[in-house]
């Protein structure tokens, strides 16, 4: 008997049935908002803009809103936290002190680094927003028409098996970037490694681009890089494909495979650690992504240098050896093109404090950005 073929994804279809799939309550404790903590963070790390960015998600999400929102504000709120430098020991007693303060609530919520802080801010800064936006009939509104439409069954767009959007995981759905035409259950193909040379090609031109070894159907650096139009023809190319897993079994690696099956640009050399090729301007670069905007940067007349060194910082770079992508003039630039690592984010976050403690202008580049380098940069264009 032949084994099952492996799903797109793999999860518990009979455990996520709505409401398992969603986040949960977005509730906020209105005796938090007579607490100090409160005080703090709407003060220091809200925003105005909070709002909008809230509706305007919200209503083409619904309830899988909360990781798209964390992901909108993540970036500014680093920075914040970075120029607020507050003492890690007083934000614990102040959400200690909240926590207590709360009606029947004991549970204590350590802070065990600045990481933990800015996910209790960040989600707290999410709770109080979609407080005051369920206090305005429009979000309520929204939310509605939203659940009305996605409880109802759809055909999947790959396997044509029937399935309801709000069953979906929630890091399934955010992972795709909220593809809603995917069961994602939808079963692996297992082509023999002769069909893989022409498998392989045609996902990388479906793609539009050279996919790294992560890319996957809910790895959301990917994901939010693909336009709306080829995601479903992508998708369908990686199942014909197998998933980048099934390659490495044949190929070794995903790296290999691309320099095997002829899938890489001329001039670029797959290496055991990644993709390496060089730009217009003889810089090296250690993936497609960075050559693309190391030649932006060539070709709008930007003189620049590769992997500047930070400065000092007795904490956050002590040995001197951090680097940052590219400087024009006294603007840093960084490529972040492995979201969703938690390691890799960490590293994100202490770059980006370090540059702030330094007080170091930082442009920071992620893979949905690459369609939209002029806008991205165009601030180096006037300097």
């Amino acid at each position: 008997m032949p084994p099952k073929p492996r799903p797109l994804v793999q999860f518990d279809v009979s455990y996520y049935k709505y409401p398992t799939a969603s986040a949960g309550s977005w509730a906020i404790d209105l005796d938090w908002v007579h607490t100090d903590f409160h005080k703090t963070v709407n003060e220091t790390f809200a925003d105005p803009s909070d709002d909008v960015t809230f509706h305007s998600l919200v209503t083409v999400h619904g309830i899988f809103t909360e990781k798209f929102f964390h992901k909108a504000i993540r970036e500014r709120v680093i920075r914040q936290f970075a120029d607020a430098q507050i003492d890690l020991g007083e934000f614990q007693g102040l959400l200690s002190s909240a926590s207590s303060s709360v009606r029947g609530y004991k549970h204590e919520w350590p802070l065990y680094s600045k990481w933990d802080a800015l996910s209790r801010i960040i989600d707290h800064i999410f709770r109080q927003t979609a407080h005051r936006a369920f206090s305005n009939s429009q979000a309520y509104h929204h939310v509605t028409a939203w659940l009305e439409e996605f409880k109802i069954p759809r055909i999947c767009a790959l396997c044509g098996k029937e399935f309801k959007v709000i069953d979906l995981p929630e890091w399934v759905y955010f992972g795709s970037n909220g593809f809603q035409y995917c069961c994602f259950q939808c079963p692996l193909e297992t082509p023999r490694k002769r069909e893989l040379i022409t498998l392989i090609p045609s996902f990388v031109e479906t793609c539009g681009f050279v996919p790294t070894s992560t890319a996957g159907p809910i790895n959301h650096a990917f994901t939010a890089r693909l336009p709306a139009d080829r995601w479903p023809r992508a998708l369908l190319a990686y199942v014909k494909m197998g998933g980048i897993e099934h390659v490495n079994r044949k190929f070794g690696s995903w790296f290999e495979a691309l320099a095997e099956t002829g899938a890489l640009p001329k001039g670029v050399l797959a290496t055991a650690r990644g993709i390496r090729c060089m730009a217009g301007d003889g810089h090296v670069c250690h993936s497609l992504d960075e050559q693309r905007i190391d030649n932006w940067l060539v070709a709008h007349g930007l003189p620049h240098e590769r992997e500047p060194r930070y400065p000092i910082h007795s904490t956050l770079n002590p040995t001197g050896r951090r680097r940052a992508d590219w400087r024009v003039q006294d603007t840093f630039i960084e490529y972040f093109g492995l979201l969703g690592d938690a390691g890799y984010e960490k590293k994100m976050t202490e770059k980006i404090f370090l540059a702030q403690h330094c007080e170091i202008d930082l442009i920071t580049i992620h893979p949905s950005d690459l369609e939209s380098l002029d806008q991205r940069l165009r601030c180096l264009l006037s300097e």
